[in-house]
């Protein structure tokens, strides 16, 4: 059973990871743990992108939980919304000078983090997910 928070304070979480992103692509160039590992195969950037915007859907994925639409459909929003705001980053990024021009790669590894929420979708339907004010109600 998940506990649901408040819609505004699901929502606010949305706010603050959109921010962080926002923070991270057009502000200043981040550094993370990410960063130490030495793997060949994947760059570091696009681990923090995948990160980044699989988080940004999965607080996407639980704000909207009350959303009465087709399981489906709540997904291709969900993953669509978070891959705009990918896409609009990319596209920030391209008018400063510090940071690289609009990446094509970026944005498909952007819409790959946001499609990791798909699992959470498929997982839906055996999860209840319940008010947290009804884990403090007297039975």
């Amino acid at each position: 059973m998940i506990p649901l928070l408040p819609r505004s304070l699901r929502y606010a979480a949305v706010a603050v990871v959109a921010g962080i992103i926002f923070y991270g692509s057009l502000i200043t160039t981040p550094e993370t743990a990410i960063d130490d590992l030495r793997l060949t195969f994947v760059r570091p950037s696009h681990w923090r992108h995948v990160v980044a915007y699989a988080t940004l859907a999965a607080s996407l994925a639980y704000a909207t939980d009350h959303w009465e639409l087709p399981r489906t459909h709540h997904a291709a929003v969900v993953v669509t919304t978070a891959t705009a705001y990918g896409v609009l980053m990319e596209a920030g990024q391209a008018l400063f000078a510090h940071r690289t021009p609009f990446l094509l790669t970026d944005v498909l590894v952007n819409a790959v983090g946001a499609s990791l929420v798909l699992v959470w979708f498929l997982l839906r339907p055996h999860v209840e997910c319940r008010p947290v004010s009804t884990f403090f109600e007297r039975s």
